[in-house]
């Protein structure tokens, strides 16, 4: 089924909107930080071959990190290029941010129109959390991209009836795996239920080539986890996030089905817990219940981010079925609308109950609806704007009610944050009122010129974005933008559904290094030089119980460093008789020991085996020989072959 022609002057105008988004999102580059764990990642992988291929925390790559690490590849490769900095790790998303609306326009023109495909740019770009996420260095810019380039070569088979953009298709859901694993499988439920209802060919035939994408989406998806997991164990970096050292253990146990199940997948670890911050009272039990629910996203945490055109979505969603309907009762074939009204909705109804039902550790994780929602808001508009002119008796006064509708959902947000935009609450109620009335009168068959009825509806339709653009340009201020740990944009309201981290005290699931505190950095890298001046032949400088001690050393180019514990501070390597090869065999003489603020989970009795095995076996250094006049809770080891006879 052919879809719309996209004229020059579209074109045009999405070369302007994404010159806008260029600007928005990469304002910040250079100053929009990142998260150390994944940057550490980065630099390693940008320092060492070895590193990239397997996806390592360290540049030695002794073990990986505790996800597959295919979104830090451009990162890593950007770092290769122009060094190590936020601007380099950051560039990769801003990239991947602009061909996500590019897809996005394409998708929508030629799908509903190109006036459609305009809506639905708009939408995408000035998505709050996208803005916010695009902007800083994060895994859900990757996957977001490939699932838009799965879908623009999916409806490519659709129009041209070729099975090779199928292919494709699943080619691009299997790099979005990379990015970021089983939620990237998410789209293939909509992509094969709506290609099995509106594709041409035999339903013989259409399964055939439904099965084809799903095998390519699994093949190219497992192909990189394979390759590593075929390396022999002694061959190969330790794999992080489980007790037996496996890959499938990590991916489809640590970071898949024990989020739903815990303990269904034996051997993944247990994902260290976030540490609310001490003032926040316990969730109320119709709060747990409602977060694990499609209702949480009606609340402003998750509104402000990706729903401010629920109602003009809804709108889509109504008069979409109904233009279904009626082409199914005339007997017509389903249009390239038709397909879009399918696809978008058995999407968003995927990714509302899968996100509903599950904890969202951040926000990003709701990225994927940016992407069906657009396309549905620019259906809304489409659909609401063409009934209103053809004086559908059913149907004309939809406009003006969504209008109302709309402007009402933009106040009552917007309400919740008085300090930060209550201009726009007069503005959009004013806009709305007034424009809704028009639109009723001149809808009513009052003498109202059809001019002024356009005028009115393209001003009011662009005040309903006055609310997202608000949000999504505040994050050219840092204290608005967001952060590379969790992906917001504007002022964030206290959450009844995930407690703030404790900003102080332990670290919890956080993603910062010791580098947040300067004076334990300070330490650790004087202990770093101490150690490296008399283990300058070594395999290692020193190995460390900790990443966050280890990140800021690999981050300042240190390239000898052996970390203890993963991400998780459970996995169990090296273990103590790992490290007590190690030092029999000269390859390693210091051990770092730190504190346990430095640790996602600690003291455990591994921490305590460590710290009785270096007392027995190594001297301690005093802080005075590498840090005169500090005070730090890390002790430095001296550990040697044969106990404490220094070489």
């Amino acid at each position: 089924m052919p879809g719309y022609t996209i004229s020059r002057g579209y074109w045009i105008f999405l070369g302007a909107i994404l010159a806008a988004c260029a600007v928005l999102y990469s304002w910040n580059l250079g100053t929009g930080g990142f998260s150390d764990y994944y940057a550490t990642a980065a630099r390693s992988m940008a320092i060492s071959w070895r590193a990239l291929a397997f996806g390592a925390f360290d540049p030695n790559a002794t073990i990986t990190l505790d996800k597959l690490a295919g979104f830090l590849v451009p990162q890593a490769l950007s770092v290769r290029a122009f060094g190590f900095s936020a601007l380099a790790l950051g560039l990769p998303q801003v990239i991947e941010g602009l061909i996500t609306v590019a897809a996005v326009f394409y998708l929508a023109a030629r799908w509903i129109g190109p006036r459609g495909g305009v809506i639905a740019a708009l939408s995408m770009a000035f998505t709050p959390l996208l803005v916010s996420m695009f902007s800083h260095p994060m895994e859900d810019s990757m996957l977001t991209m490939f699932t838009a380039l799965a879908v623009v070569a999916w409806q490519r088979s659709i129009e041209l009836d070729r099975t090779r953009w199928l292919v494709v298709a699943g080619v691009m859901v299997g790099l979005g795996f990379q990015a970021k694993m089983m939620q990237s499988w998410l789209v293939l439920p909509a992509l094969a239920l709506v290609y099995l209802a509106v594709a041409q060919g035999s339903r013989r035939r259409r399964l055939a080539r439904i099965a084809a994408m799903g095998s390519v989406a699994f093949a190219v998806s497992v192909s990189w986890m394979t390759v590593i997991g075929l390396v022999p164990a002694s061959a190969r970096p330790y794999i992080d996030g489980t007790s037996n050292n496996d890959i499938v253990t990590m991916v489809f146990g640590y970071n898949g089905l024990n989020h739903f199940l815990p303990g269904l997948v034996p051997g993944a670890l247990h994902p260290a817990a976030a540490v609310g911050d001490g003032s926040a009272h316990a969730p109320s039990l119709l709060v747990q219940i409602l977060g694990h629910t499609p209702i949480k996203l009606l609340f402003p945490e998750y509104v402000t981010q990706v729903g401010w055109l629920y109602p003009l979505v809804v709108a889509g969603v109504v008069l979409g079925l109904v233009s279904l309907r009626r082409r199914r009762r005339a007997g017509t074939p389903v249009d390239s609308l038709g397909v879009s009204i399918l696809f978008s909705l058995a999407y968003a109804l995927t990714l509302f109950l899968i996100l509903g039902i599950i904890s969202l550790p951040h926000t990003a994780y709701l990225a994927s609806l940016a992407l069906p929602l657009s396309i549905l808001a620019a259906i809304g508009g489409t659909l609401l704007w063409r009934s209103y002119r053809r004086r559908e008796p059913r149907w004309k006064y939809a406009l003006p009610i969504t209008l109302f509708v709309q402007s009402a959902w933009v106040c009552a947000n917007v309400s919740g944050f008085p300090a930060f935009a209550a201009w726009i609450i007069p503005i959009t109620a004013s806009i709305g009122i007034i424009g809704a009335a028009l639109l009723l009168y001149a809808a009513r068959g009052r003498a109202f010129p059809s001019a002024r009825g356009t005028v009115a509806a393209i001003a009011a339709l662009t005040f309903v974005l006055v609310a997202p653009v608000t949000w999504s340009v505040s994050t050219l201020d840092l204290a608005y933008a967001g952060s590379p740990n969790d992906a917001y944009a504007g002022p964030h309201p206290v959450s009844i559904f995930n407690p703030p981290l404790r900003p102080t005290a332990t670290y919890g699931s956080g993603l910062s290094s010791n580098r947040a505190r300067p004076s334990t950095a300070a330490n650790e890298d004087s202990a770093y030089d101490y150690a490296n001046a008399r283990a300058a032949s070594l395999t290692y400088v020193l190995a460390t119980d900790s990443w966050r001690s280890d990140a800021p050393l690999i981050m300042d180019d240190a390239r000898r460093t052996l970390a203890i514990g993963g991400f998780t501070s459970k996995a169990p390597f090296p273990d103590v008789a790992q490290i007590e090869d190690l030092v029999e065999s000269r390859q390693l003489r210091f051990l770092l020991l730190t504190g346990s603020m430095d640790k996602n989970a600690g003291p455990t009795p591994r921490d305590l085996q460590f710290r009785r095995w270096a007392q027995h076996n190594c001297e301690v250094v005093p802080v005075a020989k590498y840090a005169p006049g500090s005070h730090s809770p890390d002790v430095l080891y001296d550990c040697v072959a044969a106990g404490r006879n220094s070489p």
